[in-house]
């Protein structure tokens, strides 16, 4: 209760006992006044919630991540008494505020349109509709709701995809180490054939050559395309929640960027998701790329381990990958050594660091590690903000106009 409503009550309490006290037929007068307001007040709100029709467009089931929608919505009533207010609610895609409140006001027997803009921040799940409506008489003295009955429509927010150039998985890169292990896979021996000029000792199959009483050397499955191991730092981030939550999604863009830039380039990809709840991604061609914006839209910071304790875990990994993609937001002394010794064992290595710290030993420790071979960069998830700004405007007014025409 409000204190309009509070002090409504209570004037209209003082006049039926002054009028019980005293016998004046005036505050008699008053109270069944103030009781009509009351009674009228809640006949209009009740008829309007109930005769109140409506529909909305323009929410989609896919956006990307920034994106702007236009929500439009039709009202019509069938109540001829006045109303203050018609409060519509909104399910909208926010970690802040997931309902907004438009206040719309519509004539009776008339239909009238309005438009909301319904803004995307960040990756994710969500539902979108209208969850209740509400009405509040011109007295400000009785306000109801009621649920439309209508399906929130499931709103998938997509992580943007950057076009990035590839990492380059050549000859020259990997180096001799890499070489000689993906020539053949000496884990899926094939067959055997007669010794030949040239062939090293250590292929020779002993047994069966004492058997056969010749040289016999096994021969082996030539190895598969060397892929490209991508590893997002899926640990829990420490920051406000808006700047967590851009950091999260400026990760899994540089993951799912790095992603498509290779698949296009021929590299197969992995893509392992070490969470409370591990997986991995893997794909051959660009046609898989959907598997990956899936995973990077629904996937949780919520790794128990640290991103070095991550590292370690996939040395063992390293000997059949022809490249590397390390994306965090974290860059600490120990991560930059365990991107220069994968650069150092052979395999080619990309680090991503998401993050605006522009400091002098940052920067040295990114400087370091290019030296070192592995390509670095440095992501500024708050960077270009402006231009998505304005590119959305643009968008907006291109949709009022196609809608008005």
């Amino acid at each position: 209760m409000n204190s309009r409503r509070l002090g409504y009550g209570l004037v209209m309490a003082a006049m039926l006992v002054a009028g019980l006290s005293t016998g004046t037929r005036l505050y008699y007068l008053i109270a069944l006044a103030l009781s009509m307001m009351l009674a009228l007040g809640a006949v209009a709100v009740v008829w309007t919630l109930f005769t109140l029709k409506f529909d909305i467009k323009g929410v989609r089931t896919r956006v990307n991540r920034g994106e702007r929608m236009v929500a439009v919505f039709n009202l019509r009533h069938g109540c001829l008494l006045p109303v203050a207010s018609i409060r519509v609610h909104l399910n909208v895609p926010s970690a802040y505020a997931p309902t907004q409140e438009v206040n719309v006001s519509c004539p009776p027997f008339s239909r009238r349109t309005f438009r909301q803009v319904i803004q995307c921040p960040h990756r994710g799940v969500y539902e979108a509709g209208v969850t209740r409506i509400s009405v509040e008489d011109v007295f400000g003295l009785v306000r109801l709701s009621r649920s439309p009955h209508t399906r929130l429509v499931k709103l998938e927010v997509l992580p943007r995809v950057s076009e990035v150039a590839p990492l380059q998985l050549t000859a020259i890169d990997q180096g001799p180490e890499f070489r000689s292990r993906a020539a053949e896979d000496n884990a899926s021996p094939s067959d055997v054939r007669a010794w030949q000029e040239g062939d090293e000792l250590k292929k020779i199959h002993w047994k069966l050559s004492l058997r056969k009483r010749e040289l016999l050397v096994r021969t082996y499955e030539e190895s598969a395309r060397p892929d490209t191991l991508i590893i997002p730092d899926l640990a829990e981030l420490t920051a406000l929640r808006d700047q967590q939550l851009t950091l999260e999604d400026c990760v899994c863009e540089a993951a799912l960027s790095a992603a498509q830039a290779q698949l296009k380039a021929g590299y197969p990809v992995r893509m392992p998701l070490v969470g409370a709840r591990p997986g991995e991604i893997a794909g051959q061609s660009p046609a898989d790329i959907a598997a990956f914006t899936d995973a990077m839209l629904r996937v949780k910071f919520d790794s128990p381990y640290g991103y070095e304790q991550v590292l370690m875990l996939m040395l063992a990994r390293f000997q059949r990958t022809g490249g590397a993609v390390l994306v965090t937001a974290r860059l600490t002394t120990r991560i930059a050594d365990m991107a220069l010794r994968m650069q150092r064992s052979g395999v080619a290595t990309k680090l991503i660091w998401v993050s605006d710290d522009d400091r002098d030993e940052s920067m040295a420790l990114i400087e370091r590690v290019k030296m070192g071979g592995v390509k670095a960069e440095r992501l500024d998830p708050w960077e270009g903000v402006r231009s998505d700004e304005d590119r959305q405007r643009a968008a907006e007014a291109a949709f009022d106009d196609e809608y008005d025409g």
